[in-house]
């Protein structure tokens, strides 16, 4: 049976699993302690929510995802292998469920909004070039942001999800290929072949030349 999400407004006190490590965590949550999804909640939802948020561009999606990740987290913890590599797992879960998602809303044709981004998205190369005393610059960043979100939604499924893991989570080259099961040469043609498609639907847009990475990003 599947617990419901832990309450963590309502916790005062923290308890043991706080001097836990990741792995520990995981183990514990597959002996069916809540308290320990509680944690790894507190470590990691909000990186869990930023990552659904880029990918479906919608508030109350990403929140749904994130509740259905932990909750998958929790059932499958008793399968989870404790070696030391908790964020490749993390992200292999998260990726494959938000791409999942994403293939079924393809089959049935379903168009997600574009919203404005409530959080800075950190990490990425794909961030426009302005001068901090530039007043226009905020405005820029949005327009520049919604301009990225639009590229990479025309992208294959698995160059994005390359390059989503690579230019906003900032894994290794290594570290995707674990996540994506593939090999460190096919994480390298994917990123490739991304990083021109990228560039070239973006420069079709009014702000592509404001892009690190315009012509063919490292």
């Amino acid at each position: 049976m599947t617990p419901p999400l832990p309450n963590r407004r309502k916790r005062a006190r923290r308890g043991p699993a706080e001097r836990c490590t990741d792995d520990e965590l995981m183990v514990r949550c597959g002996r069916g302690h809540t308290a320990a999804l509680t944690e790894l909640m507190d470590r990691y939802q909000g990186a869990a929510y930023r990552y659904a948020w880029r990918i479906f561009r919608n508030h109350h999606t990403a929140e749904d995802v994130t509740q259905e990740f932990f909750v998958k987290l929790f059932r499958n913890a008793a399968r989870y292998e404790p070696r030391g590599h908790f964020t490749t797992y993390f992200y292999r879960v998260l990726a494959n469920l938000c791409f999942d998602n994403l293939r079924k809303r393809k089959r049935r044709r379903r168009v997600q909004a574009i919203q404005m981004d409530p959080i800075e998205a950190e990490g990425t190369e794909l961030e426009p070039l302005a001068r901090e005393d530039d007043p226009t610059a905020p405005l820029r960043r949005e327009e520049a942001k919604d301009a990225v979100h639009a590229a990479l939604t025309g992208l294959p499924l698995h160059v994005r999800e390359a390059l989503e893991l690579r230019e906003f989570e900032g894994l290794r080259y290594r570290e995707i290929a674990e996540v994506m099961d593939i090999s460190l040469n096919e994480v390298k043609v994917l990123l490739h072949r991304g990083r021109k498609l990228l560039a070239r639907s973006l420069a079709r847009t009014t702000i592509g030349k404001e892009f690190r990475g315009e012509g063919g990003a490292r």
